[in-house]
């Protein structure tokens, strides 16, 4: 009857587990001074260029794309431009349909390049933090398992 009792307590205290202990670790930041360029293209009867291939050329490199995606289904695409100048847009649909553009980016609207060092180290520190409890939590959790184990099997023997 007791080990039926220990059973229940620790399945139920393995339930009580939220997931995303038992998940992978992944971490995310949030962009806060960062400038986007965003644009959207079209055919001529106004409707959108669903999900064409885009390629962004920065002004330094007009051989190698800075950045390559697809539009979505609106048309838009957004891009993080790292420096002023005139930015080349290439679209293409894949079935015979392009544009090209130079989209001019001032210096204001271009992101800064690791300017903000301290506030990016204080981020950082507290994105550690968050990832030392998690894993402190996760040894912990180990730890009452096996010391619950080791306790009901040393029960069990006398």
């Amino acid at each position: 009857m007791n080990r039926l009792i220990i059973w229940i307590l620790v399945m139920t205290g393995l339930m009580a587990v939220p997931a995303n202990i038992i998940a992978h670790g992944t971490d995310y930041r949030v962009t806060e001074e960062s400038s986007v360029v965003a644009a959207e293209f079209f055919y001529s009867d106004q409707s959108p260029m669903r999900y064409a291939e885009v390629l962004i050329f920065s002004p330094e490199n007009d051989e190698v794309e800075f950045q390559n995606g697809r539009t979505d289904r609106n048309g838009r695409f957004a891009f993080c431009p790292q420096k002023p100048g005139k930015w080349h847009v290439k679209v293409n649909d894949g079935m015979g349909h392009a544009i090209s553009a130079d989209i001019e980016v001032s210096a204001a609207k271009a992101q800064k390049d690791n300017t903000d060092n301290k506030s990016e180290n204080q981020r950082s520190m507290v994105a550690g933090a968050s990832k030392l409890m998690k894993i402190a939590l996760g040894l912990s959790l180990l730890t009452n398992i096996f010391l619950g184990m080791y306790l009901w099997q040393r029960r069990r023997e006398e």
